[in-house]
């Protein structure tokens, strides 16, 4: 699948959560639909990041995780949506994390020069 139909097939799966269980009267039905809302919420946060300030290498292993969990979904032990807000965020994160190192690395770099 290209990124662009997995990206529609991440709202397709939103939009039949919602159609399940927006006019629900059960607030525990609805507090679960805000649960699922949230999470999908940092799924599409985390992917934005990703398309927009990542370089390919993380956006290609961001798109590999997506892709892969559609293909197992059937194996996984929580809700897609669960998984991919996790693992795509764990990603993110790890991402983040290299560009602050390098930013603390050029920092001191800069730090010592002999002026």
């Amino acid at each position: 699948m290209d990124r662009k139909e997995l990206l529609l097939k991440l709202c397709e799966e939103l939009t039949k959560t919602v159609e399940c269980f927006y006019h629900e009267e059960d607030a525990g039905l609805k507090a679960f639909l805000g649960e699922v809302l949230g999470r999908y919420g940092r799924l599409f946060s985390s992917l934005g990041w990703a398309i927009t300030w990542a370089s390919e290498e993380v956006q290609d292993k961001v798109f590999e995780v997506i892709e892969d969990a559609f293909r197992k979904q059937h194996k996984l032990r929580c809700r897609l949506e669960e998984w991919l807000s996790w693992k795509v965020g764990e990603i993110v994160d790890e991402t983040l994390e290299d560009k602050e190192e390098e930013r603390e690395t050029h920092q001191i770099q800069t730090d010592e020069l002999p002026f």
